[in-house]
């Protein structure tokens, strides 16, 4: 028996049945449980309890056996002086609290099944464990658990931005554009996008902002990937132009080795990658401003409409004659929307006081069609139901941050699962 399956019964009453006495033989009634303490002290605060007729509120503590409470150290932390029951698998021994005063003892009975369900939940390998009984979880219930569950993840990747927009000194566009170059190939050399953005501040950037060659000299050269190019005369200006920059700015070139080309498309390479950021650095002075004032996701789209220019085309795919189509495409404009603007547009609308921001960076998650990855297809029983980002980004939530984690008592659907276990 595990501690936290008790305190999972309490919390949500799923008791065996509601005539409850007391292990000195007093008859017990809950009104209110308590509720759930996460910090130290007591496992829940202010419950309310009816015992022989009269009414006590104050704190309830649970543990397997009763000698825990001994074991724990309680008898002599005032912070349990005000312990009012003591709920227990197994009562082996009477306890007392700092004052000396006896605690009363409730010991806890369920419904088997819901013990032999949570055993099963969290031994088992399969992700969602809980796929079998997905028939039990009401339609209803399941959009009402996505949508919390969607806020929570979106919350998350918030405070991921908070830390990036604090590490730049409370300086919004520098922050955006870290977040923008993170994002720029999926999770695929995320990292190495990153440090290059942190190595290689926007406000540099911005000075060349209208000099095509110092852009791609600058992000190639500190990318460490200008080395690796063939050589023509523009690689050659490139270079020169790199090592001017280099002294002038005082820049250091990142190890050309952490960047990952192995299982990668082309048109999605590094290197192909950082001459798109390049042509789309030329108009960023404004798009952090275009990008708060969209309507829509359509509107984020066509913000991210960029092409590699037919120089770069032919020197990177000069087998194809320079006819190689590469843009940024679809689904990776979809990732920066989900995984970068929308936090982004969330925490600022918040910071600033801009509810109608937060509204509209939530309607462009809902706006976005259904993602599709592994853990997407996972959970292909409820495909029917799932029509939005916001739902898959939910689906994510719910298998790293629960599943993954093996922690059932705490996901929503499981709560319902649990409910019907003795049905």
């Amino acid at each position: 028996m595990k501690e936290e399956f008790l305190q999972y019964v309490w919390a949500n009453s799923l008791f065996k049945n509601r005539d409850f006495t007391t292990v000195s033989g007093k008859k017990l009634e809950i009104i209110d449980t308590g509720k759930y303490n996460r910090d130290a002290g007591p496992d829940f605060f202010n419950a309310r309890l009816r015992i022989d007729g009269v009414e006590w509120a104050g704190n309830v503590e649970v543990h397997c056996r009763n000698s825990d409470w001994n074991r724990h150290g309680h008898p002599s932390d005032s912070a349990y002086n005000n312990v009012i029951l003591s709920v227990v698998g197994t009562a082996d021994t009477p306890i007392y609290n700092q004052q000396g005063r006896e605690i009363e003892t409730l010991v806890l009975e369920y419904a088997e099944p819901l013990y032999r369900e949570y055993l099963y939940l969290t031994g088992n390998n399969l992700r969602p464990g809980c796929r079998y009984a997905f028939g039990r979880i009401d339609p209803a219930c399941f959009r009402m658990a996505l949508q919390s569950l969607a806020i929570e993840r979106l919350e998350r990747k918030c405070r991921n931005v908070r830390l990036v927009w604090e590490q730049t000194r409370h300086d919004w566009e520098e922050c955006f554009y870290r977040m923008i170059c993170k994002y720029w190939t999926g999770n695929l050399n995320a990292e190495p996008f990153y440090q290059l953005a942190a190595a290689l501040p926007y406000r540099t950037l911005l000075r060349y902002a209208d000099k095509p060659l110092a852009l791609e000299a600058l992000l190639l050269g500190t990318s460490g990937l200008l080395d690796i190019e063939k050589e023509d005369d523009y690689i050659r200006a490139l270079k020169t132009e790199y090592q001017y920059l280099k002294n002038k700015h005082n820049l250091s070139a990142l190890d050309a080795g952490q960047w990952k080309f192995m299982r990668v498309r082309p048109g999605a390479f590094p290197n192909v990658r950082l001459v798109l950021l390049a042509v789309f650095l030329r108009d960023f002075r404004a798009l952090l401003s275009k990008v708060l004032q969209a309507a829509s996701v359509k509107d984020l789209e066509k913000l991210l409409d960029v092409r590699l220019p037919d120089r770069w085309t032919k020197h990177f795919f000069p087998e194809e004659g320079g006819k190689h189509p590469c843009c940024m495409g679809l689904s990776l404009k979809r990732i920066l929307i989900i995984n970068a603007i929308v936090p982004f547009a969330f925490l600022y609308g918040n910071e600033q006081g801009q509810e109608d921001l937060q509204e509209r960076a939530l309607a462009w998650l809902e706006e976005c069609p259904p993602e599709n990855n592994y853990i997407v297809r996972a959970w292909s029983p409820w495909k029917t139901s799932i029509e939005s980002a916001l739902q898959t980004q939910a689906l994510i939530e719910l298998t790293k941050e629960y599943c993954e984690n093996h922690r059932c008592l705490k996901c929503r659907l499981s709560r319902e699962i649990f409910k019907r276990a003795d049905n």
